[in-house]
């Protein structure tokens, strides 16, 4: 496995978000890769038919091994999600959060549906005086099924890769908006400069603008 210096060599006074960010890559590139290999050996073995049932589940019965790998691959990009970029996305999708949660089991999952009808079962079989095996039964299939509609659905895994794409694309803009920032603002320079060379106007250029937009503004509609 790569093993990557945890230093990063962009300046954090000069590039403090591109530091920060390269800093929490390097630090959970490990941890991810792992998962990545994981994923991907387990993929390959279940392609080639070593597993029960072997090939004649693939890859139609893996589709939520596919989506983790892709996941996988997009968080290590990141290296760390920061709360305020969740924040950022809820005004896309209100439910990120519980989305992330439920994706990287984050929190415990209480089957809190699969309980409640297993318990308003219990109160019908105690009417009916069943056996207390029957009883247990009819609390326990519940919560598996809760459980296995919950690992069935994947429209989490969808929700999270969706907003870790989002934020690859802001960070990169706005890395690449830090790091090229002096040249943007020496080119905004020499702009200025040659603006007034060739009008010979000693006002700040964005004055000239406002008055342009002003003189403009007074015409009359059939001059313009």
């Amino acid at each position: 496995m790569v093993k990557l210096d945890l230093r990063s060599p962009y300046d954090a006074k000069q590039y403090p978000f591109l530091n920060q960010w390269d800093t929490d890559y390097r630090a959970n590139f490990e941890m991810y890769q792992e998962e990545i290999d994981r994923l991907t050996y387990q993929l390959q073995r279940s392609q080639r038919g070593f597993t029960l049932m072997g090939s004649w589940l693939y890859p139609a019965f893996h589709q939520r091994d596919f989506l983790l790998l892709d996941i996988y691959k997009k968080k290590q990009v990141i290296g760390k999600i920061n709360q305020d970029e969740v924040e950022a996305f809820k005004a896309i999708n209100s439910d990120i959060a519980d989305d992330l949660n439920k994706t990287f089991n984050a929190s415990f999952y209480v089957p809190k549906a699969g309980l409640f009808s297993g318990l308003g079962l219990n109160v019908f079989a105690h009417f009916f005086n069943l056996q207390y095996s029957f009883r247990i039964g009819l609390l326990v299939v519940p919560v598996l099924t809760d459980y296995a509609l919950r690992k069935l659905d994947t429209s989490a895994y969808h929700n999270s890769l969706e907003f870790l794409s989002w934020l690859t694309e802001y960070r990169t803009a706005r890395a690449r908006l830090e790091f090229d920032s002096h040249k943007l603002q020496e080119r905004q320079a020499q702009i200025f400069q040659r603006f007034r060379h060739l009008t010979k106007v000693t006002k700040p250029v964005h004055e000239v603008y406002d008055d342009l937009i002003k003189v403009i503004s007074k015409l009359p509609q059939e001059d313009i």
